[in-house]
């Protein structure tokens, strides 16, 4: 099943994924299939940029690491991590070489208190409205929208399973309404190295400015993070065994009985209780962790 019905089971599950429009919350949803927040359209709970920017609005320590560049602002221009595309050009080609020093707000979430103007790669003329930072990935700087446990390991934890127990699981887990999108598993953090360092958070991806042997510098994810997500003391590797010994009980039941799946009950405070311990520790890693991708810092956790 694709991921963009919001699963990864059986037919039977499109049912269970639920969106709720111009709302963060009550959203039932297993896959990041919606990230396109341009001009604050799509607003629905499935989307994982809409959620980023709101927990960045309301999370006080998010806020004040994203906006801690007011305190001490450049002397200078910032370098940024764009790097050339193999194809000619550069990634992203809707990006420029240098940041120009801000100004106060001109980074903040609900920034900037003016218009910006930019010349990308691409020989546009951009223009960031007053208000509109984080709408879009190179907007006020490279960010991304990282989800805390990452959607592609939660599915990968899923696809270890046997048919039937992923089936159940993620009916068990859509039926509780846990939504791996929803703000608590979102974090707004920069892509360039120099953005990073001055905000003293991590950067998503370690790119061409790799600064860990254990992962390419091409790199495109964060797979030391992820394994870590696993692997950590009450992770996410010991939440799905504990999910597999419910469902594997409940279709005890039904053995012999094609396609049919029962019903389980699955603690989902439990996954978002791991979101939150993986945020406080990106924001504990504070100046030590500043300008260092996620993986180079996982690396010393694992």
């Amino acid at each position: 099943m694709s991921g963009k019905q919001g699963h990864f089971g059986d037919a039977e599950l499109d049912e269970l994924h639920d969106p709720q429009k111009n709302t963060t919350e009550n959203g039932a949803c297993l896959t990041g299939h919606q990230g396109n927040f341009a001009d604050f359209k799509n607003k629905v709970s499935c989307n994982y940029r809409y959620q980023a920017y709101e927990q960045a609005k309301g999370h006080d320590g998010i806020k004040a690491r994203l906006h801690r560049y007011n305190n001490d602002l450049p002397k200078r221009r910032l370098e940024t991590s764009a790097y050339p595309a193999n194809k000619g050009g550069m990634t992203p080609d809707r990006y420029c070489a240098h940041l120009e020093i801000p100004e106060p707000g001109d980074w903040d979430v609900e920034g900037p208190f003016r218009t910006v103007r930019r010349r990308t790669f691409d020989k546009r003329k951009v223009k960031i409205r007053a208000g509109y930072n984080f709408t879009q990935d190179t907007w006020p700087y490279w960010n991304n929208a990282h989800h805390l446990i990452p959607k592609g390991t939660l599915e990968s934890e899923f696809s270890k399973q046997e048919a039937m127990v992923s089936n159940l699981m993620q009916k068990a887990l859509l039926k509780t309404r846990y939504n791996v999108n929803h703000k608590k598993n979102m974090l707004m953090i920069p892509q360039d190295r120099e953005v990073a360092e001055l905000l003293q958070l991590p950067r998503h991806i370690q790119l061409k400015d790799g600064d860990t042997s254990r992962v390419a510098a091409s790199c495109t994810d964060h797979p030391v993070y992820s394994q870590m997500t696993v692997e950590m003391l009450s992770g996410l590797q010991k939440i799905i065994s504990d999910y597999r010994e419910i469902c594997q009980e409940a279709l005890l039941g039904v053995e012999g009985k094609e396609h049919a799946i029962p019903d389980a009950e699955l603690d989902k405070t439990r996954l978002e209780s791991l979101s939150t311990r993986l945020l406080n520790l990106i924001l504990s890693w504070g100046p030590n962790g500043g300008g260092r991708s996620l993986d180079k810092l996982a690396s010393r956790a694992l």
